[in-house]
């Protein structure tokens, strides 16, 4: 019996416990489409594709996804990186992500700076 494949094509890496991410997503129970949700939660998990969220809230899947990650939250603003993305699977402590559009530059120089303060 073979182990279960992982369909991702690049690797996420865990990141420190403190990383933290507010995400923006369409209210699937507003009947117009209009209203949007936002929650605040942690990132468990992130990489060029994607990033894992763990929230308590309860976020809709296949849900378009505006996302500010918070490299430093001891600095607001000072190390944030904004993408864009889907819900695309959800478990108990919360969803995951795809990225469609993300400042991987930047993503990169903000785990760097984090990497030679910590």
């Amino acid at each position: 019996m073979h182990g279960v494949k992982n369909k991702r094509k690049n690797t996420r890496s865990a990141v420190w416990e403190d990383i933290t991410a507010t995400l923006e997503v369409d209210d699937p129970f507003d009947p117009r489409g209009r209203t949007r949700l936002t929650v605040k939660g942690r990132v468990k998990d992130i990489g060029a594709e994607g990033m894992f969220f763990i929230s308590s809230e309860n976020i809709p899947v296949d849900a378009k996804a505006e996302i500010v990650i918070d490299f430093n939250p001891g600095q607001p603003g000072a190390w944030t990186v904004a993408a864009k993305g889907k819900t695309v699977r959800k478990a108990p402590e919360g969803v995951g992500i795809r990225f469609s559009s993300i400042d991987l530059r930047k993503m990169q120089r903000c785990i760097m700076e984090r990497m030679n303060h910590s």
